[in-house]
C-alpha cells in the first residue's frame, strides 16, 4: 500500500501518467539494450513498453564482447551480474575483464556501472572517477562512474 504514494499528493498512477507525458519522442536517440540472457532482454523490452519508450530502444541479445559502436562519443550504463544472477561466480572476473576491454575500444565514452562485485575497478582496468554506495533493491552495491572526455562544443551556425 505504501508504494501508492511515492510522490506527495499523487498516487502512483498519476505519477506514471505524468512521466509518460514528459517523454519527448522527437529527440533523436541511439539507445541499445544488450544482455546475453534472452529472458533479461524480453523483461527489459516489456519494461520499456510499459514506460512508453520501447520504440526508442534497440534491444539485442548478445554478450559484452560484441559491443562496438561507430560513434566517437557516448556513454554506457550497466548493471551487470555480480553473483546474484550467475550460477558460477568464478566467471565474474572474466565478465568484468570483457567489460573493460569493450570500454577501452570506446575510448572517448563514459561508463556507469551498478555492481556489488568488489573487484569491479580491478577487472575494468582503472579506478572509477567517482564511486557511490547505493542499494539495488536490498543488495548493497556501488555506482561506479568512469568518465570519458567531453565532446567538443559544436560551433553555432551563423544566422
Amino acid at each position: 500500500e505504501g508504494w501508492k504514494n511515492l510522490i506527495p499528493g499523487k498516487c502512483w498512477y498519476e505519477a506514471v501518467d505524468e512521466a509518460r507525458e514528459l517523454v519527448d519522442d522527437t529527440v533523436l536517440t541511439d539507445i541499445q539494450g544488450y544482455d546475453i540472457d534472452g529472458e533479461m532482454v524480453r523483461a527489459a523490452r516489456a519494461n520499456a513498453r510499459e514506460a512508453g519508450v520501447e520504440h526508442m530502444i534497440h534491444f539485442q541479445q548478445r554478450g559484452i564482447a560484441a559491443l562496438r559502436h561507430p560513434k566517437k562519443y557516448g556513454f554506457l550504463i550497466m548493471n551487470p551480474p555480480y553473483g546474484e544472477r550467475m550460477e558460477d561466480k568464478e566467471d565474474l572476473p572474466r565478465l568484468y575483464e570483457q567489460i573493460g576491454e569493450a570500454y577501452q575500444r570506446l575510448d572517448a565514452w563514459s561508463l556507469y556501472i551498478i555492481s556489488g562485485f568488489e573487484d569491479t575497478e580491478r577487472y575494468i582496468g582503472r579506478r572509477a572517477d567517482k564511486k557511490r554506495k547505493i542499494y539495488n533493491g536490498m543488495l548493497k552495491t556501488d555506482f561506479y562512474q568512469f568518465m570519458g572526455p567531453k565532446p567538443p562544443k559544436r560551433k553555432k551556425a551563423d544566422a
